[in-house]
């Protein structure tokens, strides 16, 4: 009996509930202020935050998973979509993928085409806070951002961090929990902490 309806309830999820969070995703996006393309799915709502004479933009059959049904792992949380000053943009590419994890930019943060991000993934183009003790006590704002930019094709494993001024070349590998301080090239696999190249990618 117990089986029977958890069937039910998989399958009134997957024809009824599934098809709804998509609607009602979209629907948030745009009162959120977010320019997006099509077929972008979402999966539970994400955590949206656009700042004043900011941008977020998301491109075409884009999937966001704020829920952990689905995902392998699952999410810690949902995903965070945030800029945090004028002129700040986030730009996601077409047909990338991101389970749980956050995206902040204080400046830019680039993804391009086909990037897949793992769960739980943190990229940040700025400290957040300032850098000495002192100016955090004082509240001041000299925070340093810097773009980053991760390239078509790359792949970010779970848990990844990567961090301010910060370039993922095409096609490469980011290992689970690693975390980038500095650019990579492209065709790499990069693992570590920091991330370090540990072997080319051949085709």
């Amino acid at each position: 009996m117990l089986r029977l309806i958890f069937k039910i309830y998989n399958k009134f999820y997957l024809v009824v509930l599934d098809p709804l969070q998509h609607i009602v995703g979209k629907l948030y996006l745009k009162a959120a202020g977010v320019n997006f393309g099509q077929g972008v799915r979402l999966f539970g709502l994400p955590i949206i935050s656009v700042y004043p004479k900011s941008q977020i933009v998301i491109g075409d059959r884009v999937l966001l998973r704020s829920s952990s049904r689905g995902n392998a792992i699952g999410v810690n949380h949902q995903v965070v979509l945030r800029t945090q000053s004028e002129g700040a943009l986030i730009q996601i590419g077409n047909r990338v993928g991101m389970s749980g994890g956050a995206i902040c930019a204080r400046r830019r943060v680039i993804i391009a085409d086909d990037v897949l991000i793992g769960a739980n993934v943190v990229i940040a183009d700025n400290d957040f806070h300032a850098i000495t003790h002192e100016a955090r006590i004082a509240g001041e704002n000299d925070i340093v951002a810097k773009e980053i930019v991760i390239e078509r094709g790359v792949w970010i494993g779970a848990d990844v961090y990567i961090c301010k001024g910060v370039t993922i070349g095409e096609n490469s590998v980011i290992g689970a929990k690693s975390v980038v301080t500095k650019s990579l090239p492209a065709n790499c696999i990069a693992v570590g902490i920091p991330a370090k190249v540990v072997r080319e990618i051949s085709f």
